[in-house]
């Protein structure tokens, strides 16, 4: 899947409301929309990612990248500028990133793979520490 052209899609159909067809396994139940801002640019950039975990103020996310070598672009926006919009099925509030290490991160890891077992496959090729990320809001506009 590119996701240069999903995205688009994906952001359109969950904002919309109705059903996200662009992608297979993308809905509001288990995604967000991450609204950052461009380290270079400054400009807002929103993409859809998955949610792996939430934990009672938190939303646990991974920064994947498709198996990818390098980090995705919205991980490195929210390293340079934590203070980031998430849209869920509820709403939309502000919300500060907080990349998680050590034994927080690697606990994580390990219930992350236990309920995704596909996911160390898939991931395998990164070659790197995939970083775990973790939201908690500012104020729910929910």
């Amino acid at each position: 899947m590119e996701f240069k052209t999903v995205n688009p899609q994906v952001i359109e159909q969950f904002r919309g409301g109705g059903e996200i067809v662009a992608a297979p396994g993308v809905g509001r139940e288990n995604h967000i929309l991450l609204t950052t801002v461009g380290r270079k640019s400054g400009r807002e950039r929103t993409t859809p990612v998955k949610v792996f975990l939430k934990q009672d103020d938190r939303v646990i996310v991974v920064a994947g990248n498709g198996g990818r070598a390098s980090n995705p672009a919205w991980y490195l926006n929210l390293v340079a500028e934590p203070r980031v919009r998430i849209e869920d099925a509820q709403g939309s509030y502000v919300a500060v990133a907080t990349v998680l290490s050590g034994d927080e991160r690697d606990d994580l890891w390990g219930v992350i793979q236990e309920q995704n077992p596909g996911l160390v496959g898939y991931l395998a090729g990164a070659g790197r520490e995939i970083p775990i990320v973790a939201f908690t809001g500012e104020g729910a506009s929910k």
